[in-house]
């Protein structure tokens, strides 16, 4: 993600992607990859087994409304913390639905 700044007075004003990566043609060069797993060292490990088992973590950067607004606009303190965790909440639900039908 690279932030956007106002030309005028250098404040950020949100964020937008660099790029964007096509897995399916990606995998090849995952596959050849190695990572090193500091926890079993003999256990050898490529990124492609890394994506496929998806031991990875992410962060959730946006959430769209019908605004488009960040939640620090319309929500302080801790209500701002209870939507936050509401939209994870809802995120989550989602994903395991799909998982689990």
């Amino acid at each position: 993600m690279k932030e956007k700044a106002d030309p005028s007075t250098g404040e950020i004003i949100g964020y937008s992607p660099l790029f964007w990566v096509y897995f399916p043609q990606c995998r090849p060069v995952f596959a050849r990859n190695e990572v090193y797993n500091t926890k079993n060292d003999g256990e050898r490990r490529s990124l492609d087994d890394i994506f496929w088992k998806r031991m990875f973590d992410s962060y959730i950067h946006k959430e769209s409304n019908v605004y488009d607004r960040p939640v620090i606009v319309y929500a302080t303190g801790i209500d701002a913390l209870l939507e936050a965790d509401r939209i994870k909440n809802d995120i989550f639900v989602m994903e395991h639905d799909l998982w689990h039908l």
